[in-house]
This record gives C-alpha cells, structure tokens and sequence, in this order.
C-alpha cells in the first residue's frame, strides 16, 4: 500500500528497519498501544545507506504505527 494511502487511513511512517531491532520496535509501539503495520521495502528503493541490511541478508520493513482505536 503506498505512503499517501496509508495516510488517509490514519497511519504515519515510524521508520524503516529490520532484523532485532525491528523486533524490539514493534513490541515498543505495541506497549505503547499503537497498531502497527510493516511494509516489505526493497533495500535498492531505500535512500541512504542500505549496505548492512544487503550484505546480512536481512529483509528490510517499512513500519508504519497509529494509534489503537483510532485515537488522536
């Protein structure tokens, strides 16, 4: 789903990420109760520096977070 739907549909981009840290990050927003959703994003169509994720073989997300039941 692109960037501008997701934000019609209340959603913000947190970061791109992968790997642990992308595990300890999604448990973060989800203690902080907020959905998550993660996007698959080729390193290639990234900006900046995509090497450790590339030479790790790591798949790379997207991750997008909104508030739980819609709040503001």
């Amino acid at each position: 789903m692109k960037g501008e739907e997701k934000a019609k549909e209340g959603w913000s981009e947190a970061s791109i990420s992968g790997g642990s840290h992308l595990k300890r990050m999604v448990e973060m927003y989800h203690e902080l109760d907020f959905e998550v959703y993660l996007e698959e994003v080729d390193p290639k169509d990234c900006e900046g520096c995509s090497v450790c994720y590339e030479s790790g073989s790591e798949i790379m997300y997207r991750v997008y977070t909104r508030p739980k039941n819609g709040e503001k």
